[in-house]
């Protein structure tokens, strides 16, 4: 998996990091008429000096947030996050703050 995440953060976003596997988490969500997600996520951690380049055929737009920016904006319009992030977020904060903290220090 380490290795395919490796390949995607290349594909899509053109940077390489070395990555540290967290953990894994399976979610569900309906989204009505426009379907469903049942996914299992695998979260890594990893930090790179690489400028960030979008592959736009696979995203859209990026911007960078400090940890309280992102924690300010999901509490203030969860709506505009993915079931699956908002999980993922909390899990990290939660359980693995301390592993959190050593990437986002700077």
């Amino acid at each position: 998996m380490q290795e395919a995440t490796r390949r995607r953060l290349r594909d899509e976003l053109n940077i390489a990091a070395d990555l540290e596997f967290v953990y894994k988490f399976a979610y569900q969500a309906d989204f009505g008429e426009s379907g469903a997600e049942n996914e299992l996520c695998s979260v890594f951690l990893g930090r790179t000096s690489d400028e960030i380049v979008a592959n736009r055929s696979e995203i859209a737009a990026i911007r960078s947030l400090t940890a309280a920016e992102l924690q300010a904006e999901l509490d203030a319009d969860p709506q505009y996050f993915t079931p699956w992030f908002k999980l993922e977020w909390q899990r990290l904060n939660l359980e693995h703050g301390r592993r959190l903290r050593k990437y986002l220090a700077l």
